[in-house]
């Protein structure tokens, strides 16, 4: 098991959904924070259709809720508002927006020009999050690659085993474990979504990223 992080660094996670950085990778943004790493969250879609109820799906109104949120959960790790950037493409639509999102991404990271970056697995269920994959394998192929969304067809599952040349990360976080959970309480309008084996597996003592072998 790694736990081991270089010496103090810019660091980027990139999130496709407001939440998705903290299930990802909250334990180790809080860990990042305490260091006094420079950690910048940047929410590429809306999440406009994350809707808990029929009535609030693909509303302004939830997209701002969604926005709230977000700066509430990174607060209790540490991040400040201000280190947030909100692209807010539509939400699902990475896909069909592709090349607009690669050209604002990389222009992010020009600007940033982050040292240690944490992304969506291109071998994630979620469109939203492989098609942002794919992206950061092409533009950051060093990043640390994240998994939300366990595939669920077996196409995607033969996919997922690509992996198996990956180095596998496991990152421990227990000390900041709290701070995580707290964190998730705040997507408010997203815990109904989120089911009891899902949020047990995002709020263990550790937290799993994915290398790709050079």
């Amino acid at each position: 098991m790694i736990s081991v992080i270089p010496a103090k660094v810019k660091v980027l996670v990139i999130a496709p959904h407001p939440d998705d950085e903290t299930l990802c990778c909250g334990g180790i943004l809080a860990r990042h924070v305490e260091r006094g790493d420079d950690v910048r969250v940047l929410i590429v879609t809306d999440g406009r259709y994350g809707a808990p109820t029929p009535e609030l799906y693909g509303t302004d109104q939830l997209v701002r809720t969604r926005i709230e949120e977000s700066r509430k959960a990174t607060s209790k790790l540490g991040i400040p508002w201000e280190n947030l950037v909100f692209m807010n493409f539509e939400d699902s639509r990475i896909k069909v927006l592709k090349a607009e999102v690669e050209v604002k991404i990389k222009e992010v990271l020009n600007r940033l020009k982050p040292d240690l970056i944490y992304s969506p697995l291109p071998y994630d269920n979620h469109g939203d999050h492989s098609e942002l994959g794919r992206i950061m394998v092409k533009l950051a192929p060093h990043s640390r690659f994240y998994l939300i969304w366990i595939p669920n067809s077996v196409n995607k599952r033969i996919e997922l085993m690509k992996l198996k040349t990956w180095q596998k990360i496991e990152i421990l976080i227990e000390k900041y474990r709290k701070n995580k959970i707290d964190a998730l309480m705040e997507y408010r309008s997203q815990l109904g979504g989120f089911n009891e084996e899902f949020l047990r597996r995002f709020t263990r003592k550790s937290e799993t990223f994915y290398v790709r072998s050079t």
